[in-house]
């Protein structure tokens, strides 16, 4: 996509030229002197035209290689970062065998209490919102008292409903 551009210059630039030739091109004249000069513009022509040629292959050349260079930079560093990701996983997965056993020994808790915790902890949290309620006001005013969205507001009473129910069928 890069070669592309030099290209297009190259292109506009030849057109230039010949749009500037043409243009400078009088009537047909029996005149020498006339011939002679567009037998030298066309020399000139023809020269700055392998001149813009041989630039465009030397830029495209040279773009090629600065792309090359920077795929294989791109190539190292990737290979690089994915042995690092390795042995960081295979660190992590050492840790984890480290320290998971001592957990599984552990005596493991009932669900009940842990619901109790997380009810009670949930209470504590919002009190506010939950007196703002049984006082008997709705959703959007409780939002507007504490200064928190509706959407937080009704979340917190749907988590309270969600656990007062858990509770009721246990």
């Amino acid at each position: 996509m890069e070669v592309v551009y030099p290209i297009l210059i190259g292109a506009g630039i030849i057109s230039m030229i010949l749009a500037l030739f043409i243009q400078r091109k009088s009537p047909i004249d029996s005149d020498s002197a006339t011939q002679t000069h567009r037998s030298i513009d066309k020399a000139e022509l023809e020269k700055d035209m392998q001149k813009i040629s041989r630039q465009l292959k030397q830029e495209h050349e040279r773009l090629s290689a600065d792309v090359q260079d920077t795929r294989a930079d791109l190539l190292q560093e990737v290979q690089q970062l994915r042995k690092r990701i390795d042995q960081l996983e295979k660190q992590g997965s050492e840790r984890s065998q480290m320290i998971d056993p001592p957990l599984k020994s552990e005596p493991v808790l009932t669900s009940e209490p842990v619901a109790e915790v997380d009810m009670l902890a949930l209470r504590e949290r919002y009190r506010r919102a939950f007196e703002l309620s049984k006082e008997g006001l709705s959703y959007d005013e409780i939002a507007k008292r504490l200064g928190a969205g509706r959407g937080e507001i009704d979340l917190i009473f749907s988590l309270a409903a969600k656990n007062e129910r858990g509770q009721a069928d246990a």
